[in-house]
This record gives structure tokens, sequence and C-alpha cells, in this order.
């Protein structure tokens, strides 16, 4: 494969989770996620989807050649079977997969599972050592467990939203994508059990309560202090650490909140004499708005020669579609666009043993399904059988 970035793809003999299998059923953004993050660690990943609309992402827009960008990108070298998983011959074809399968993920609501008998419970009965993951928006117990939600609701009740100086829907999906990274530190842990005790286990995740880590500072804050609503120490409260606009109106992060990189940056705009108004509390109202005044009086290019030499913590705000040709994402390969248009992040994940990368494709739905029920031992006639009644479905016998 050939990536506009120079993206050098090299293949491994031996990744980390080479031999695991995991069964995956989530659709959208936070099981996506997940399972492409174990997955580009060598985990084998099966998309197990209904024989109706799949993962609902296959056709969300932008699309390419008919399937959703989003889901090319995030289910790079995932298998698909599909499964009527409503019917009992359906629960009874699952059973059997996940006898050979070590991590099963879902994010269906709470009761969902055990209504189509696919439940944590029901599964250890066919593979007691099986490692069951649940992604949830509340998780599974508790008031809201059956409450609907996204990314925003989840946000706007774990003390992100409330530590934000005006209220707004964020610019990434902090709990779906903490969720998503959750779920793989429990799985990950559950398999380091296992090799020692034998034993699976249940993984309980909550999109809600892994975003709160992320306002941690605040909450501390928050509590100790009562400062909350975009006036602490890392959200807007002190002129050291604010987003202020050049005189071409560009974005500007500055963060010295140590005072010598603010000193730093006072030697450097020369105005030393600002150096004790770092911390003052009093001072802040007045120092913003004379910092404010000074980024309006240079172009951000102008900003950037200056304090880049400077070490004060300053840069320039990257607008999105400009993030592949930032030079430290490109000296560490971290994302781009392959040679079909689709755009790729490789995972953060970095092992020094092995930091290759696969990009295979993402699977059409039910592409691999007589491939998977052939490695389960099945015969063709079986699995004959099994698509004329609709229990399962292949990608080229749909209609």
């Amino acid at each position: 494969m050939i990536l506009q970035s120079g993206l050098k793809v090299t293949y491994s003999m031996t990744k980390a989770l080479d031999g695991i299998k995991i069964l995956d059923l989530t659709r959208l953004l936070p099981g996506s996620v997940c399972s492409m993050l174990l997955g580009d660690l060598g985990a084998d990943v099966i998309k197990v989807e209904d024989p109706r609309a799949g993962d609902y992402a296959r056709h969300m827009h932008p699309q390419i050649d008919g399937m959703g960008v989003f889901f090319r990108s995030s289910n790079r070298n995932k298998r698909s079977i599909v499964i009527d998983l409503k019917q009992t011959e359906g629960q009874s074809l699952f059973y059997q997969l996940a006898q050979s399968a070590d991590v099963i993920l879902e994010g269906f609501r709470p009761s969902v599972t055990e209504r189509l008998n696919i439940d944590y419970a029901t599964v250890k009965q066919h593979n007691p050592s099986i490692i069951y993951c649940s992604l949830s928006g509340w998780g599974q117990t508790g008031p809201y467990r059956d409450m609907s939600g996204h990314d925003l609701n989840y946000v706007s009740l774990n003390g992100i939203l409330g530590s934000t100086r005006t209220p707004h829907p964020l610019g990434a999906q902090i709990a779906d994508v903490g969720g998503a990274y959750v779920g793989v530190m429990g799985i990950l842990a559950s398999l380091f059990k296992r090799e020692r005790t034998g034993e699976g286990d249940y993984v309980d995740v909550a999109l809600h309560e892994s975003g709160m880590p992320f306002a941690m500072a605040q909450f501390v804050e928050a509590m100790i202090t009562g400062i909350t609503g975009g006036n602490g120490l890392l959200t807007g409260g002190m002129a050291f650490y604010e987003v202020y606009y050049s005189s071409d109106e560009q974005a500007l992060a500055f963060g010295a909140i140590e005072p010598k990189f603010w000193a730093n940056f006072c030697n450097a705009v020369q105005k030393p004499e600002w150096i004790p108004r770092h911390a003052n509390i009093r001072e802040q109202a007045s120092l913003k708005a004379d910092m404010s005044a000074l980024f309006k009086s240079k172009t951000a290019s102008e900003w950037d020669v200056l304090l880049s030499q400077a070490d004060c913590c300053f840069t320039i705000i990257t607008p999105t579609d400009q993030l592949i040709h930032d030079p430290q994402v490109k000296a560490r390969q971290m994302a781009g666009v392959d040679e079909q248009g689709i755009p790729w992040m490789r995972s953060p994940i970095r092992l020094i043993s092995d930091d290759s990368i696969k990009f295979g494709n993402a699977p059409q739905q039910g592409e691999h399904t007589q491939q998977i029920l052939s490695e389960m031992g099945m015969a063709s006639d079986e699995i004959d059988k099994l698509l004329a009644t609709g229990i399962v479905r292949q990608y080229d016998k749909f209609s």
C-alpha cells in the first residue's frame, strides 16, 4: 500500500495480541475505535452484524464507493459475519463462535443482550474463560442506565461542560473515545488476569464515567475552591492559560503555567514588568486585556517566529483539515490520507518491540461469513443451509 504521507507500511511476524479473537457486536464510534486499537495490536477482530443495517456507520456520510468514510477509517483489518441473533438458531451459532473467542465486545443498552440471550451469564456457560466487555452510555447500574444519550449528554453531566466558560458542543467526542480507551484497558487487564488465573471477567464501561477523569483537575478545584464555569486555573480564569487572536485573526494557544515559561514570554516580548502579574488574581482581568492587545499587534506567523524560540508554551491552533501537514504528525506518521482518499489515524499505542502498522480494508457487511464458518469446522452444505434460511448472510448474497 502506498500512502500519500509517505508512510512505509511494514508487517510484523508477531504482534502483541496475535492469536486473540474478538467478537465485536458494537456499532458507531466507541466500539469501533476500541476494537480498532485492539486490532492494531494484532487481535483478530470479527464484527458480528445483524442482517439489516449492520453497523450504522456504514451508511453515514460522507461516503466513498457507497461506504461511510468514518466506517472505513475505524474498521480497518476487521472481518464481518452476519448472524440473525433474533433467531434461536442464530443465537446457537453465536455460542459456537464464542467458544473459540477470547473477548466479546458489545455496545447495546443494558438488558438488550439478555433479550437476545447473548449476555455474559449465558455466554459464560459456553466459554467460562470469556472476557466480556459492555460499552454503554451510563453503565449497567444506576438510575440513568436505561436513559438515551450521546457524547454531548455524557459530558454535560460528568463535569466537562460544566467547567467551560460557555457550554457548547466540544471539538471532540471525549466520553465516546474515552470509553474506547477504558474498554481497551479493561480488556487488556482481564487478559493479563486470565493468563495468571485462567478466569474470564466482565468489564462494565460507562462512557459517562470514562470522560470524568478528563476533568479531574477541574473537579478537585471546584470541590475545594468552588471555582467552576470557565473561571478556573486551566479553564480560562488565568491570563497565562488562554486562547488569544493575532492581527490576522488566527487562534493562538498560550499555556505558560510555570513561572519560568511566563518569564521567558515576558522577556521575549520585552515586558519584564509583567512578570510579577503572573499569578496575581487581582491582575488577571487587566492582564488578559493587555495580552489580547499585544497578540493583536502581530500576525500569527510573526508570533511563531518570535515565540517558538522563547520556550514559553506557545502554539498556533491547527485547523483539523491541516492536521496531516503538521511536522510532528508527519514525523511520527500519525495520520494521513491513503490513495483511495480515505483518512487514516494510526493507534497512539506504540511498542518499541513492534511499531509496525497494517492498513487492511474495512469489511463489507457479511464479507467473511463463509470464511469464518468454515474456520469453525462447518461443511459447505451446512453453511448453504444457514444461508438459505437467513440465519446468516454473505455479502455477495445480499439482495
